[in-house]
């Protein structure tokens, strides 16, 4: 499902993803490890509602994968293909570090974080083009 959004908001968006990406940092100083994925998760979430709300006045809002046909057209191809992985990657963890009772490693923080960084400078990098 997608939602008209107003493209005014996109700011919104792009300082949600930038306020999880620092908290997401915190955790794993804090050795809060899935604290550090949910936050790395939700940093890209809000990087690609940024990207979309600006480009289109649009944000998924059904499946968390949906968002990749709506950026479609907004990258070349191979950086599509870049963050398309990295952010499947990170929405395969969401489940695990929110309502799994298994504990999400260093690893697996460093790992979402570093996904979740590259996604938001992307876009960001998009947005001030």
């Amino acid at each position: 499902m997608v939602r008209t959004v107003d493209r005014k908001k996109a700011g919104g968006y792009i300082t949600k993803a930038e306020n999880s990406l620092r908290i997401s940092k915190i955790a794993i100083r804090e050795e809060a490890y899935d604290a550090a994925v949910m936050n790395a998760v939700h940093s890209a979430i809000n990087s690609l509602d940024a990207l979309t709300t600006s480009f289109q006045g649009k944000r998924a809002s059904g499946a968390h994968t949906e968002i990749l046909e709506l950026i479609k057209g907004i990258f070349p191809p191979r950086e599509y293909e870049e963050i398309q992985k990295q952010f499947n990657t990170l929405v395969g963890k969401k489940n695990e570090s929110e309502y799994q009772p298994d504990l999400m490693g260093l690893k697996d923080a460093e790992s979402a974080i570093k996904s979740a960084e590259r996604i938001f400078e992307k876009v960001k990098a998009k947005l001030q083009s």
